[in-house]
């Protein structure tokens, strides 16, 4: 594999700060929202006083997308993605209607989603050309247009959303729209003014309240106690090998350690509370990673159990194979107790 160069951070969350750690990584450049970029989008700027540049979700294009109330996903032709038979587990209809109940949504016609989707790719393009002339023409020079989107909508909440996608990418080249990377816009000098850039998210209020508001402070302590727990763990464990001498050898007890805790920290758990939507499931899903991690460090001196159990929690829960803890930075400590 390679290691990548730019960063979309869990939410687009931002802090101050945190450019340099991205400097340190080797990430150059990364992607927060729109507003977080006080609403020019038009160039990817420096943050602070780094090299680090930031580019900012373009919310009018975006949003033809990837909005609860106006997207593409919510046309009537589309395939309706809470309906479907479960006997067999076939989703039949359309969605028909915003406002329509699933009991009286028409049937699914693919002729019809085609349509819509070959509508919707020439909206896009002719969206995408007036931004890109607009922005253009307000600062003076070549402007870019950055649409992101998760990966998830395209096909699982959109089951249309691949085809849209391919014939997009096929229709901005032909309409003149050069189509590129973040990366390829920093080093095309797609780069204006730094910007003094302060705490943001895409979440409500764009800033951090879904996930640091009072109705998560639980969640915010217990994210803090499971990170401490973790590093200090994995950095005992690795000054004990160190000292031991010769290679840093894999660690399948400390990945497991930092895998439990990125599961622990998941923003999800935080926005599903904040959103009072399966809050219950949230924190209980935190609490669970937050004990594995907590039992496999406490286990570390015995060897053999630790190992065990970091077996058995990874058989639970094994996602990131690729995770290896001989990549986390050693402990650089601010002061007594500090952390990073």
């Amino acid at each position: 594999g390679t290691t990548p160069r730019g960063i979309w951070a869990p939410e687009c969350g931002f802090t101050p700060g945190m450019e340099t750690e991205y400097a340190a990584a080797g990430v150059s450049h990364f992607m927060v929202d729109g507003p977080a970029m006080r609403g020019d989008t038009s160039l990817g700027r420096p943050v602070w006083d780094s090299d680090v540049v930031a580019f900012g979700r373009d919310l009018p294009v975006s949003y033809r997308v990837w909005s609860p109330k106006s997207g593409y996903p919510g046309h009537g032709a589309y395939r309706d993605f809470h309906t479907y038979d479960h006997a067999t587990g076939l989703k039949p209809a359309r969605v028909t209607g915003r406002t329509v109940d699933s009991n009286d949504k028409a049937p699914y016609e693919p002729e019809r989603a085609a349509a819509a989707v070959d509508r919707h790719v020439a909206d896009f393009v002719d969206v995408v050309r007036r931004r890109l002339i607009s922005e253009s023409e307000r600062i003076g020079r070549d402007a870019v247009v950055v649409a992101a989107f998760d990966t998830e909508l395209f096909g699982h909440w959109w089951h249309e959303g691949p085809q849209w996608l391919e014939k997009l990418m096929r229709a901005l080249p032909a309409a003149g729209v050069t189509v590129g990377t973040l990366n390829d816009a920093r080093e095309r000098g797609y780069v204006g003014a730094p910007l003094e850039l302060q705490d943001s998210s895409w979440g409500s209020g764009k800033d951090w309240r879904v996930w640091a508001g009072d109705d998560v402070a639980d969640l915010v302590k217990l994210n803090a106690e499971v990170s401490r727990t973790a590093l200090d763990a994995v950095d005992a464990s690795r000054a004990v090998r160190s000292r031991a001498g010769g290679p840093e050898l894999r660690n399948r007890v400390d990945d497991q350690i930092l895998r439990e805790t990125l599961m622990a920290v998941a923003s999800d758990w935080a926005f599903m509370v904040s959103k009072d939507s399966a809050a219950g499931y949230a924190r209980e899903r935190a609490h669970v990673h937050a004990h594995a991690l907590r039992e496999i460090a406490a286990a570390q001196q015995h060897p053999a159990r630790a190992e065990e159990l970091a077996r058995q929690w990874n058989h639970a829960d094994g996602l990131f194979a690729a995770l290896d803890a001989r990549r986390l930075p050693g402990a650089r400590r601010e002061g007594p107790g500090g952390r990073r």
